[in-house]
């Protein structure tokens, strides 16, 4: 069974991404979304990486881009490629989307201490 037979038809809840997250066949499976439930995964192993969106005329996940990892391709290269594809996917342009409203673009920060 693939990745994506094994997703159920509708968004994953956090608890289901965590248990894809520690699946035997993936090195990695990381929300495009920052909170909430997950509409977009990017999935990577050491010679691939996928980019699976939620595709409701389908009525389950799709593929939709998978880059091959190689010497001339590192997954952080493959990783952007695929997180692009789902957000053109989507309807939007992964060139118009800024830092502030990108999905997965979450950076926690620390409190500013009253003491500097």
């Amino acid at each position: 069974m693939s990745v994506v037979e094994s997703l159920p038809p509708r968004p994953l809840d956090p608890e289901e991404l965590l248990r894809l997250n520690s699946a035997d066949a993936l090195d990695l499976a990381v929300p495009t979304e920052d909170e909430g439930r997950v509409t977009g995964v990017l999935v990577a192993t050491e010679s691939w990486v996928k980019g699976l969106a939620l595709d409701d005329e389908a009525d389950g996940w799709t593929v939709v881009e998978t880059v091959g990892l190689d010497a001339d391709a590192e997954r952080v290269d493959g990783l952007q490629a695929c997180e692009a594809a789902i957000l053109r996917f989507r309807g939007d342009d992964p060139e118009a989307v800024t830092p502030a409203d990108a999905p997965g673009a979450y950076e926690p920060a620390v409190p500013e201490s009253d003491d500097e």
